[in-house]
């Protein structure tokens, strides 16, 4: 019995070493696993990003997809795949990675925000407006996503016309940002105002132009627009009067309603006096469309010799390439009625070549993209930008830029 005691006094040492050394080498077999497993995705990382910078992105996303499934808990990586995958247009993938994220309850709040932002932004890529708008709304407004959500909707209410929900996002940015978007809810109004008179609800037309009004006071498309719906009330003295404030306030947009304005002055038989505005309007504007109605409407009211005198002058004070081409325009019909054939070649050779390059260059142009166009726009079509657009017509040589 002694002997039995003894031997497990000296075996009990042995034991506790034995299960010491077991756990210390399955602690390094552990050890040695994990090392693997980071070498393993260090690896993988720099196999991707080498292909990237190799320019071989197809490569590359299959080596960040594998580390993505070697540890699920990569978040970051799981966000740069997602944008990777929308910026190459594979929106299927990004809304699957970006989903899979807004998804997991186990993520922090910040996290979950990313994900249903980006995950709205997929859906805007893939044209499925709906659950775009599902996904923004859930993006907190306290979250560094907030403001860029709602910026993201307000952008996709203006594509969808939907002017109501986006005079509401433009609130609440205002309220977010502390910065005014009254400008561009003075348009979403007046935009409003222009479907109602379209349908010939005088009510609400009137209704969106007074809350234009009160968001820009003496907003230039809103007068416009309420001199619109005297027209269609057939109240011509208050048409002509409201847009006389343009001609005083904004005469730079005395262009936009110029044939409105002589139309409504013929038929109350004043047509002559309200084509004395527009060429008292040319000492100071003299450019662009203005330009080419006044003339047109010389030359029916008061005869070809006085447009011919008229771009004289405008030619002395401004002269443009647009008045050059008019005078010699209204030379031409003078020729041609005096039966001056020599004379006549010669000018309609010279009127051919300056209205090709007065059509060539005669563009509307975008003050903060350079979008060129040949019609005014109040949001300019390449940058989204409301009022972007001088409404004086240039002339000035082509940029690289893009136009329509």
């Amino acid at each position: 019995m002694l002997q039995i005691e003894t031997w497990w006094l000296f075996a009990l040492p042995i034991v506790f070493a034995l299960g010491w050394v077991g756990a210390r080498w399955d602690m390094r077999l552990e050890k040695r696993e994990n090392e693997i497993e980071r070498l393993a995705q260090q690896k993988s990382t720099f196999k991707g990003l080498n292909l990237l910078l190799n320019e071989e992105p197809d490569k590359a996303i299959d080596a960040l997809v594998q580390i993505a499934q070697l540890d699920p808990e990569t978040t970051e990586l799981h966000f740069a795949l997602g944008s990777l995958f929308r910026r190459r247009g594979e929106t299927e993938r990004a809304i699957r990675v970006h989903q899979h994220l807004a998804n997991r309850e186990d993520l922090p709040s910040r996290h979950r925000d990313h994900a249903a932002y980006e995950l709205g932004r997929d859906f805007l890529r893939a044209g499925l407006l709906d659950r775009a708008e599902t996904s923004l709304n859930r993006v907190s407004t306290d979250s560094k996503y907030g403001i860029p959500a709602k910026e993201s909707l307000l952008e996709m209410y203006q594509v969808e016309k939907d002017w109501e929900k986006a005079i509401v996002s433009s609130n609440e940015l205002e309220a977010l940002q502390g910065k005014s978007r009254q400008k561009e809810i003075a348009h979403f109004h007046c935009e409003l105002a222009e479907e109602a008179l379209r349908r010939k609800d005088i009510q609400a037309a009137e209704k969106h132009i007074n809350l234009a009004m009160q968001s820009v006071p003496n907003h230039p498309r809103a007068t416009i627009l309420r001199g619109d719906c005297f027209v269609a009330q057939n109240q011509l003295e208050k048409a002509i009067a409201t847009w006389s404030l343009i001609a005083e306030n904004h005469p730079a947009y005395l262009a936009l309603v110029a044939d409105r304005w002589i139309d409504v002055h013929k038929v109350l038989s004043k047509a002559d006096q309200g084509l004395q505005v527009l060429v008292d309007a040319l000492k100071t504007q003299a450019a662009g469309e203005l330009l080419d109605i006044t003339f047109k409407h010389v030359m029916a009211l008061r005869g070809v010799p006085q447009a011919e005198a008229l771009m004289t002058e405008v030619m002395r004070h401004t002269p443009s390439l647009s008045a050059m081409a008019l005078r010699v325009q209204a030379r031409l019909t003078l020729a041609e009625v005096a039966q001056n054939d020599k004379a006549a070649q010669e000018f309609k050779a010279s009127y051919g070549l300056l209205k090709q390059r007065t059509n060539t260059l005669a563009r509307y142009t975008c003050g903060n993209c350079g979008f060129r166009a040949r019609r005014f726009y109040w949001q300019c079509p390449g940058c989204n930008h409301w009022e972007s657009y001088s409404p004086r017509r240039g002339e000035g040589a082509a940029p690289s830029g893009p136009s329509m």
